[in-house]
């Protein structure tokens, strides 16, 4: 069955956590024996050709815009322009199912492409439109852009035929917001378990970051604000007072980085903190087996409230020890908490600092608890593991369509057999 995947952005061009779980789903999806293919939006950082092969996937990318265009004119030829582009991309490839992933940016001309040919559409949300937003200063609560935000996601949300998210809590959020018997799955993120598997430290590496003899405390992830990283790094010379040796590791550049530099010189530790800048994402395995434990400090938020990151799967993978915050969709990681993974209160500098120190004196506990974690992934987070529901997914979405209408291809397709290889459009 050949599925039709509709994204932000993808793999090579941006190797963050949205890209790399859509990668990961169209890999194993593959292997499945799935036919995957992709279009992304303008928004995309498109190379010299619209029309690609990555990693053996077909790609149809979309134009991106030439000027600054006013709020409202730029969303509308994001719209018109994806969606053109998925047309083009169901009349060549001729997909069973159109799979688009939020934001509703996306899912809007995804979802108006899909009906034009009468094809069954699947919207997964890897969160509200709306929240990040919110966070990130674009938006203000209650005004206008915010409610026109969740009138465009409501719009998605009730004539999909099927949708994804990505843990419990996010499903949670939607159902109210739903169309009526539209059903609503979790496929939740998982990790490649074979790459991000046990291995001995390169003591090399250590002695690059200057690490010999301290108890290495890591974050490795991204920069936004809601991630807490400022509070990680304001909290490491209070850990240090309960255990000297105790030094912090962050992994990553860009975002918020240079600042938390900046913070961590100001603060005066230099010898305690080190940043690696960006390091190529081949190596980031080498790396986690220098971390003692594992910490993602996030701050409860709109964004956070209902969603959920990639690298603690990663370290936990690695069979590291994690701690994290007590939000809900973090708790979904970790498994069972004080079993495979570790609480702290979110925002709390001072028991932050308290639940540190503890684990890096219990070397024993640490140890026990990185195995557990590399069990519960293996049970329940391998990529393998998750996408085979999308098999459900689909024959929820193929089942709900054929009982509104069928699949109509039209006069650009006339000649070609559903089974003919697609014509790539330059």
């Amino acid at each position: 069955m050949r599925v039709l995947h509709v994204l932000h952005t993808s793999v090579p061009a941006l190797a963050a956590g949205y890209s790399v779980r859509a990668d990961y789903v169209m890999r194993v999806q593959r292997e499945q024996g799935l036919e995957p293919a992709a279009v992304t939006s303008a928004q995309h950082q498109n190379g010299e050709t619209l029309h690609e092969i990555v990693n053996g996937f077909a790609f149809w990318r979309t134009e991106s815009l030439e000027r600054r265009m006013p709020v409202g004119l730029r969303e509308l030829t994001l719209v018109h322009r994806l969606s053109a582009r998925v047309r083009t991309a169901i009349r060549e490839f001729r997909p069973a199912v159109v799979h688009a992933h939020s934001p509703m940016l996306v899912g809007i001309p995804a979802l108006l492409a899909a009906r034009s040919f009468g094809l069954p559409f699947v919207y997964e949300l890897r969160d509200l439109w709306e929240n990040p937003s919110v966070d990130r200063g674009k938006l203000r609560e209650g005004s206008a852009l915010y409610r026109a935000a969740q009138i465009s996601e409501d719009y998605v949300l009730h004539r999909a035929d099927a949708l994804v998210t990505i843990c419990q809590t996010l499903k949670d959020a939607i159902l109210p917001r739903k169309g009526e018997g539209v059903p609503v799955y979790v496929v939740d993120n998982g990790v490649d378990a074979d790459r991000f598997a046990p291995r001995p430290a390169n003591e090399a590496l250590r002695a690059r970051w200057k690490l010999q003899g301290k108890r290495v405390v890591v974050y490795l992830g991204t920069f936004q604000p809601y991630e807490g990283v400022e509070l990680l790094v304001r909290s490491i010379e209070g850990v240090a007072r309960r255990v000297p040796e105790a030094h912090l590791l962050i992994v990553g550049g860009g975002g918020e980085q240079p600042r938390l530099v900046q913070l961590a010189r100001e603060l005066g530790l230099d010898r305690r903190v080190t940043f690696t800048g960006r390091v190529p994402h081949e190596e980031v395995a080498d790396l986690f087996p220098l971390g003692d434990l594992f910490v993602y400090p996030r701050l409860l938020t709109r964004t956070t409230a209902l969603t959920t990151p990639l690298k603690p799967l990663e370290a936990m993978s690695m069979a590291r020890a994690v701690l994290v915050s007590d939000i809900p969709p973090m708790r979904e990681i970790v498994g069972e908490p004080g079993e495979s993974g570790l609480l702290f209160q979110p925002g709390d500098q001072a028991d932050l600092e308290r639940r540190i120190a503890a684990a890096l004196r219990a070397p024993a506990e640490l140890a026990r608890l990185g195995a557990a974690a590399r069990r519960y992934v293996i049970a329940e987070r391998t990529w393998p593991h998750l996408c085979a529901r999308y098999e459900e997914v689909y024959a929820a979405a193929i089942s709900r369509r054929r009982g509104t209408s069928a699949v109509t291809w039209g006069a650009p397709c006339s000649g070609r057999t559903p089974g003919a290889a697609p014509r790539p459009s330059r």
